[in-house]
């Protein structure tokens, strides 16, 4: 199970929900799951301003409902992923794999990958010291079947 939204609050009087989403294509998933794997059915109401966006599930149908949810996580099950574009990559895909450090011998590998809400942050293992990484591209200039990270990232984050 893929985390996809976080509920972070209440909206109106008829259960519709504040979310948090993890993923630019909400509008592809139709079924989301709790933390107990139960599912629930959901469509998207309206994309607000900083990422936010309005959705309602059914069967939550008043304020009180919606407001018993907020830090709630909902789910996606992998099979249900968005099909992605070319250069692009699940960050869950990423984790437990290896990472070379151009134009070194150096290897290390990803532990973990998480979004703060100002952007995906890759955590990078290297001789039992973790570390976190921006995602971005100057950083991983070439994420396919093999992943390099610039020395300059490695280094500068790295100590």
């Amino acid at each position: 199970m893929i985390e996809i939204l976080r509920v972070i609050g209440a909206f109106g009087i008829h259960g519709a929900l504040r979310v948090f989403p993890f993923s630019k294509k909400l509008n592809c998933y139709r079924k989301i799951y709790d933390k107990n794997k139960a599912e629930f059915t959901f469509r998207v109401v309206k994309f607000c301003g900083n990422g936010r966006v309005i959705i309602c599930i059914d069967d939550i149908t008043d304020r009180n409902m919606a407001e018993s949810l907020i830090g709630e996580v909902f789910y996606i099950k992998k099979s249900d992923l968005a099909k992605i574009e070319k250069n692009e990559i699940y960050l869950c895909d990423l984790i437990g794999r290896e990472v070379h450090v151009l134009n070194s011998d150096i290897k290390c590998k990803i532990t973990n990958a998480e979004n703060f809400g100002a952007g995906d942050l890759i955590e990078i293992s290297h001789d039992n010291v973790a570390f976190l990484v921006p995602f971005t591209e100057r950083n991983f200039p070439n994420v396919g079947d093999q992943i390099y990270i610039t020395s300059e990232a490695f280094n500068g984050f790295k100590n």
